[in-house]
């Protein structure tokens, strides 16, 4: 068989918002050769080990470059963020709702 390349891309390291806003933290990704799915998205925060959401990619078209349009999608977001976390399935890039204080730091995604 052959490999599965996953090229991914962050597009800001450092992001201000506002409480009560919302922000996006924009990530892209793409194919360098055939998907294989199901493929699965996770979003940290801090030193955390759980995910605050998870997205399990079922099946996207490919557009130009490998990347991923028309997904779908299951998502599975920690009960403390249900209402205030989405996640984009065919970029990654996560959405914040109604920022609290607590929610200042460092994201990662795989």
């Amino acid at each position: 068989g052959g490999s599965l390349g996953v090229l991914i891309k962050i597009h800001q390291d450092s992001i201000n918002s506002t409480m009560g806003q919302s922000v996006l933290l924009p990530v892209s990704y793409g194919f360098d050769g055939a998907p294989h799915f199901p493929v699965s998205i996770a979003w940290r925060f801090g030193n955390n080990q759980d995910a605050l959401i998870t997205c399990t990619v079922l099946n996207c078209s490919l557009g130009a470059g490998g990347a991923p349009s028309h997904c779908f999608a299951k998502h599975f977001p920690r009960s403390t963020y249900n209402s205030r976390a989405e996640l984009f399935p065919e970029n990654g890039s996560l959405l914040l709702r109604d920022l609290q204080l607590s929610d200042s730091g460092v994201y990662h995604v795989t």
